[in-house]
């Protein structure tokens, strides 16, 4: 009898460790993009905010209907856009922000609220 492995085995042990290995890889490169996409809709989610803070201390009265504009975060360059509309018989204005990464049409954060004129409070 002989002891060790054969060539034969050692190639299948290492073709099979090599299918594992690859696996692995794939699952670290889908959890690196995914993790990229989560930090560009989080601080999408921060420029929707800031946004709708500069909307409900504004006087909604002077805004314009449709408005765009480009905020910075963390070196990363997003555009958004803030649609206001009067709510008909009240004092109030819907107001909705979209926003998206520069070059992207994409929407990664959507934010819709109800605003007074801040000239009214």
């Amino acid at each position: 009898m002989s002891r060790g492995f054969s060539l034969l085995e050692t190639m299948v042990a290492l073709s099979v460790f090599s299918l594992a290995a690859l696996g692995l890889l794939s699952l670290n490169t889908q959890s690196v993009r995914i993790s990229s996409e989560l930090e560009a809709r989080q601080l999408a989610q921060i420029v929707a905010g800031n946004v709708a803070v500069d909307t409900v201390t504004a006087s909604l009265d002077a805004a314009r209907a449709v408005e765009t504009g480009e905020q910075m975060q963390r070196r990363r360059n997003f555009v958004w856009t803030r649609s206001i509309d009067a709510v008909p018989g009240e004092r109030l204005y819907r107001v909705q922000i979209d926003v998206s990464e520069h070059g992207s049409k994409t929407v990664l954060a959507r934010l819709s609220l109800l605003a007074t004129d801040a000239g009214e409070l």
